[in-house]
């Protein structure tokens, strides 16, 4: 396994803290090292870890820190608090406003002492998955990444093209336990989607925030029947039966985790959390129904005037009110809300193909992009639209790529015959297009 590290001294400055660390929960990925710096005083304890290394020095009994080659630079991958204290104090970074007072002055000598770090040079991030697993993956005290940390870990290697088998083995997990992980960040999500106070938000975008009760109490039997929540295993999904069941579920969430009360918690039974979701809801609805509420999570109001989209099944593809006058994509969109793609995955695979190369024509001919005129199949729209002659948002063109390199040779080898087509497959293609059918249809 350590075959392929290197051990060397690295020069301190050489070394950059990592936006991608799992104890990092934010949902904007952080972006500069300042950031990184702040996040890890507010959330990590830093300020103590440097006053602890001022103190004592460098601890020869602690592990080194594992980086990957970045260019000229490295990424420390495990150890970046210490990698952060290091640098506060041999003045290599500025403490954030509000933080001075945590970087004391150290000697000349200690500062010399520190500028240079003995690392393990891994070849690449995944071959310290393992490792970094092993150490930190779980519940419990500051040494572990925290339950959303672990959680948003195995997802963040997930959403970036790593299968359930691969996460597996990577993480040193069950199969159906990597599936649970994601489902229950997906589960954290979904609840970030609702429409809270600015009050409320803020806890719950907390890294610390305890949201464990709701997911416990969602796995006692019933329990997630009578909310009105299905957990899609195939396309590691989290589905509300209607908007009943966003409003139980905002409760469930601000009874176990806003505001919490003593007795009432994971364990609790269904009728004990749900004793007042009446008479609570009442009240909020008083006022009638707003753009931007409870049903409409994104805040824009839905499309065809406020009533919200019909109930997407397991197995189909989409469920998104059509707004663009196109006769070809109303009708393809209208089948795809009853198609059952695990009965018909062929049908499926064709139909997702056709759905996604009549979308990109109808932007390509709204825009006139297509100068010459020339016969456009799938790949030719995917690669006229990722061009300058198409405008679409930077978010937009980077799930068309990563659409075109992981799923079009399926979507082609299964329409023309030449693969036998299955639903895990379909429905991947499915969830990586959805965010860009939705924006667009």
């Amino acid at each position: 396994m350590y075959s392929k590290f290197k051990y060397e001294t690295i020069p301190l400055k050489d070394i950059l803290l990592d936006n991608r660390n799992p104890r990092i929960v934010t949902q904007k990925r952080l972006t500069t090292q300042d950031e990184i710096l702040e996040y890890l005083f507010e959330h990590e304890d830093l300020g103590d870890f440097v006053k602890k290394i001022a103190t004592e020095g460098k601890n020869f009994g602690a592990e080194r820190p594992y980086v990957v080659k970045d260019g000229s630079k490295y990424v420390v991958i495990e150890g970046n608090t210490r990698i952060a204290a290091y640098k506060l104090l041999t003045g290599l970074v500025v403490a954030p406003k509000g933080f001075e007072s945590f970087v004391p002055s150290v000697s000349k000598e200690t500062q010399e002492f520190l500028s240079n770090v003995d690392c393990s040079i891994a070849p690449d991030r995944d071959a310290l998955l393992s490792i970094m697993a092993d150490a930190h993956f779980g519940l419990g005290d500051k040494s572990k990444w925290g339950y959303l940390g672990s959680r948003k870990a195995v997802y963040d290697e997930w959403k970036a093209g790593k299968s359930i088998p691969q996460l597996s083995k990577a993480f040193r997990r069950t199969k159906g336990q990597i599936r649970d992980l994601i489902i229950e960040y997906q589960l954290y999500l979904k609840t970030l989607g609702l429409k809270w106070t600015k009050k409320e938000k803020e806890r719950l975008e907390d890294p610390a925030v305890e949201f464990n009760p709701p997911v416990r109490f969602l796995q006692t039997a019933g329990h997630k029947e009578k909310v009105g929540i299905q957990y899609d295993t195939a396309s590691l999904n989290v589905l509300f039966e209607n908007p009943e069941a966003r409003k139980k579920f905002k409760h469930l969430v601000s009874k176990l985790v806003i505001n919490p009360r003593k007795g009432l918690g994971a364990t609790a039974s269904y009728d004990d959390v749900f004793v007042d979701f009446g008479e609570a809801n009442s009240e909020k609805s008083k006022g009638g129904k707003t753009k931007g509420g409870d049903d409409d999570p994104g805040g824009k109001g839905n499309p065809d005037g406020g009533k919200p989209p019909p109930k997407l099944k397991p197995t189909s593809l989409f469920s998104y009110p059509v707004s663009m006058e196109n006769g070809l994509v109303v009708q393809l969109m209208k089948e795809a809300k009853d198609i059952n793609c695990k009965k018909f995955p062929a049908s499926g695979t064709f139909l997702l193909r056709n759905i996604v190369e009549s979308i990109l024509k109808h932007i390509i001919d709204d825009q006139k992009a297509n100068k010459t005129k020339k016969s456009l199949d799938l790949e030719g729209c995917i690669s006229l639209c990722l061009s300058n002659a198409v405008f679409l948002t930077k978010e937009e063109k980077k799930i068309l790529k990563q659409f075109r390199d992981k799923y079009l040779d399926y979507l082609n080898l299964g329409a023309h015959g030449n693969v036998i087509p299955n639903f895990d497959a379909v429905m991947a293609a499915r969830d990586c297009i959805d965010q860009f059918v939705k924006r667009n249809v």
